[in-house]
């Protein structure tokens, strides 16, 4: 069955009418008719069976048949602090973290980032991030969504920024502490990971991480992208700790 986002509570036997774009997803792309079944969520855990039971030019109307918990959510918490790449790189760093099982995602600028945005331009990208990880949610089947905050800089976010005993810190750095075949072999804690941009962190942020106890980790003999290191390290992270077996 195909899966829609709604950002209201959802009960049984409730009537609903979708959003202009799911119902246009609905409608156009998948081309569902009256009577069919669909499952939607709103970022609880669970999955809501419905059924359509009338459609308009714009609007589909929907009942709620069934709820049912969804247990596909990883079991580690992963947080993802992202250097802002440009405008594809980005969306798709978060699309596939967001398939991988991250729990949050945090965009940072930092010295190197070649992409500067406004007040203005850094809500509507925020709108516009927060899109692709509902369209993530719906293609992977998750039903909570990982939260996504507006841009920060990396001085604030090191400022801010609270471990613990029980947390893994990790920067991919090409120079390691460690590497990644040498992580422990169990934790159970928060793990937190900060990506650099395209030309790297700087010798002084990766001091400022490392004074907040983060480890340099290197993925390989290889220098990743900002892209593909993110999607590299959650995916061993899952191996070891998470729910790929």
């Amino acid at each position: 069955m195909h899966r829609f986002y709604h950002s209201n509570p959802l009960e049984i036997r409730q009537i609903i009418i979708l959003d202009e774009f799911a119902s246009h997803h609905a409608l156009k792309v998948m081309r569902l008719k009256i009577n069919a079944q669909l499952i939607l969520f709103n970022g609880d855990g669970y999955e809501y069976i419905a059924h359509i039971i009338s459609i308009n030019k714009k609007n589909i109307e929907v009942e709620v048949l069934l709820k049912e918990q969804n247990l596909n959510e990883s079991p580690i918490n992963i947080n993802l602090f992202q250097s802002i790449s440009s405008n594809e790189k980005m969306d798709i760093v978060i699309q596939k973290a967001t398939e991988l099982g991250v729990s949050h995602i945090q965009p940072i600028f930092s010295t190197r980032s070649s992409i500067k945005l406004s007040h203005d331009r850094a809500k509507k990208k925020l709108s516009h991030w927060s899109r692709v990880v509902i369209s993530a949610c719906e293609q992977s089947g998750r039903s909570k969504l990982p939260t996504i905050k507006a841009p920060r800089s990396l001085d604030q976010m090191t400022k801010e920024i609270k471990t613990s005993k029980h947390s893994l810190n990790l920067v991919l750095h090409p120079h390691p502490h460690k590497k990644s075949q040498n992580l422990p072999n169990n934790h159970t804690g928060d793990i937190n990971i900060f990506i650099g941009p395209e030309g790297g962190f700087t010798e002084d942020e990766i001091s400022l991480l490392n004074q907040k106890n983060f480890i340099n980790v290197q993925l390989g003999p290889r220098i990743l992208r900002t892209e593909t290191a993110p999607l590299a390290i959650i995916a061993i992270l899952q191996y070891k700790y998470g729910d790929f077996a």
